[in-house]
């Protein structure tokens, strides 16, 4: 089933994640570390904490998705 926008606000309610474009680096970094945009299951698989989506079940297709999203850092402009 489809995420609904609600869900979506109350996902970043919860974590505080409205304005992530004046959230400092050091934030965004707790962020992270609090699990609010990927966590890792007792299978060891990485996925949204969103969606609850499977991003990655092994090393190499987290390298996969590291690899891409290493073409976006390439082009975004610095903080």
């Amino acid at each position: 089933m489809p995420i609904t926008i609600h869900e979506i606000k109350e996902h970043y309610d919860y974590y505080g994640l409205h304005d992530m474009v004046s959230m400092s680096t050091k934030e965004y970094q707790q962020i992270l570390a609090n699990g609010a945009l990927f966590w890792m299951d007792h299978h060891d698989f990485v996925r949204s904490t969103l969606s609850d989506e499977i991003l990655a079940t092994n090393k190499e297709q987290l390298d996969a998705i590291i690899e891409h999203l290493q073409q976006y850092r390439d082009r975004m402009p610095s903080a």
